[in-house]
């Protein structure tokens, strides 16, 4: 279970003179995830959906300055007093980029490499390897060189290492920014699977259209603030005219 309990965030950044600037971007937030739940975070670019991933995750606050105020749960633990390699244990990550967060220049390692960061067996990896590739589809991406996959390959092996990591909640940051309509199709079968396992899954993402029959919530988001919450049906039995009033993406 995720939990966020009256949370709110400022970021501390600087302008060019040394300056600091106060950029709030998350006021007063509440929300309760059960475990197993798929959510979606969505709104108009700078609402606060990229935020509230790193909270989920343990990068805001521990990675990010800025000032907290609230608390983050996740599996009843407090994100902001934990080291952030605990919290990494339960969740694992999908950014926008992939390339973000990929440490190895070779595919196989690089689903590895979490999984390693456990602590795990050798042998056992190579075995969840193995069996996620295949349940993935992706195991003709073994063995390759990272710099050698498109977008939508390189997004298959970032999940494809979170599936072999085999966390309980898995947060993704608009993955299909940077991607082409079949890459879409492929990850959309992916986090299908993830939610028939039984994953806590949540989305922060602007396209919609692929989401609409794996969302069992859905948050629209503004200035930091919950605005509409919308079950899945409520949000499958949206109209055109419907999402473009809450600002949302038609296509």
């Amino acid at each position: 279970m995720i939990e966020l309990k009256d949370v709110s965030y400022v970021y501390h950044l600087s302008d060019t003179d040394g300056n600091r600037i106060i950029n709030p971007v998350i006021s007063h937030l509440s929300m309760t995830i059960p475990g197993g739940e798929f959510v979606v975070l969505t709104g108009s670019s700078g609402c606060g959906k990229t935020t509230l991933c790193r909270m989920i995750n343990g990068l805001v606050p521990h990675y990010f300055e800025g000032e907290l105020k609230g608390k983050i749960l996740v599996d009843g633990e407090e994100v902001s007093s934990q080291p952030i390699y605990q919290t990494a244990k339960k969740v694992g990550s999908v950014f926008q980029n992939p390339r973000s967060q990929f440490f190895n220049v070779d595919t196989t390692s690089e689903l590895a490499f979490t999984a390693e960061n456990q602590g795990r067996n050798p042998e056992s990896i190579l075995h969840d390897i193995k069996d996620v590739t295949k349940k993935l589809n992706i195991e003709t991406l073994l063995d390759r060189s990272m710099f050698q996959l498109s977008g939508g390959e390189k997004q298959k092996i970032a999940c494809g290492s979170v599936a072999v990591a085999d966390q309980p909640v898995i947060v993704l940051d608009e993955p299909t920014s940077n991607l082409d309509m079949e890459a879409i199709k492929d990850l959309e079968i992916i986090l299908e699977k993830w939610k028939k396992a039984g994953k806590t899954i949540v989305i922060a993402e602007h396209r919609l259209f692929f989401l609409r029959n794996l969302a069992d919530r859905v948050f629209v988001l503004e200035d930091g603030a919950l605005k509409h919450e919308l079950t899945g049906k409520q949000f499958r039995e949206l109209q055109i005219e419907e999402m473009e009033d809450m600002g949302l993406r038609t296509d």
